[in-house]
């Protein structure tokens, strides 16, 4: 008995359609201009009033102000990176909005700390300018990253405030290290968050002497899937038990 070559076709396109159905998709960042080839557009920078400097364009292999050695931006030509000749605290943010599933944050860092160590001040606070009761400077000497609420202070890391902390220097850190790659799973932040607006923030202070903080390669992938019916579903990640389906499909 002769088979209709249009069964084999008909098998295929099905398996096809049910892998489509069962695996997530990556889709496009919901960070725009995470390599800043584009400068700092769709980037917010703010400076605490009386700081020295700010984040800078950086290109090549020398900071932009002090022209201290630096590692080459790991995307493209440019990267984002703090410098001055004197005291400051900065911030650089964006804020996105949050999708149905989760996502996964990638960023990499470069840290330049010219000074002798690394502090972070008890209470914790990003001012540059903190004095003791006795007007005394108090040290701050660090970088991190956030995602925080948009409501709050670009300088803020009240608990109510700051969502997650990805990244803090703390004392004994290496005081310079050519960029290095991070990268974290939001799923749990975002539960619950659908459509909210957030915001990722990177923080830097410095009050000893120079740090740059270098920021490049920034991406959150929405993770999203396709429901069988085609909409208006959940958008569920599937159960292990769903791929052998697939498998069954090409069998056919």
């Amino acid at each position: 008995m002769k088979h209709s070559p249009h069964l084999g076709v008909t098998g295929i396109a099905a398996a096809i359609y049910c892998l489509s159905a069962v695996i997530p998709a990556q889709a496009a960042s919901l960070i725009a201009n995470g390599g800043f080839e584009s400068g700092f557009s769709s980037w917010t920078r703010v400076d605490q009033l009386g700081s020295e400097g700010t984040f800078t364009i950086q290109s090549g292999t020398s900071s932009p102000v002090n022209g201290d050695p630096t590692p080459a931006p790991t995307e493209g030509s440019n990267a984002a990176m703090t410098d001055a000749f004197g005291s400051g605290s900065h911030v650089l943010y964006q804020d996105f909005e949050v999708g149905i599933l989760g996502a996964k944050l990638r960023f990499d860092i470069f840290i330049g700390n010219r000074a002798p160590q690394f502090n972070t001040p008890n209470p914790a606070s990003l001012a540059f300018d903190l004095t003791s009761q006795t007007g005394e400077n108090t040290l701050n000497q660090q970088a991190r990253v956030d995602i925080v609420n948009i409501g709050a202070d670009p300088f803020s890391v009240a608990a109510g405030d700051v969502l997650q902390n990805f990244y803090l220097t703390k004392v004994g850190d290496s005081l310079v290290s050519g960029y290095n790659s991070f990268e974290f799973d939001l799923s749990s932040l975002f539960a619950g968050k659908n459509g909210q607006t957030l915001r990722l923030r990177f923080a830097e202070t410095d009050n000893i002497l120079p740090f740059q903080v270098g920021v490049d390669n920034v991406s959150l992938n929405e993770i999203t899937g396709i429901p069988p019916n085609g909409g208006g579903g959940n958008n569920a990640i599937p159960e292990p038990g769903s791929l052998p389906l697939f498998g069954l499909g090409l069998a056919v």
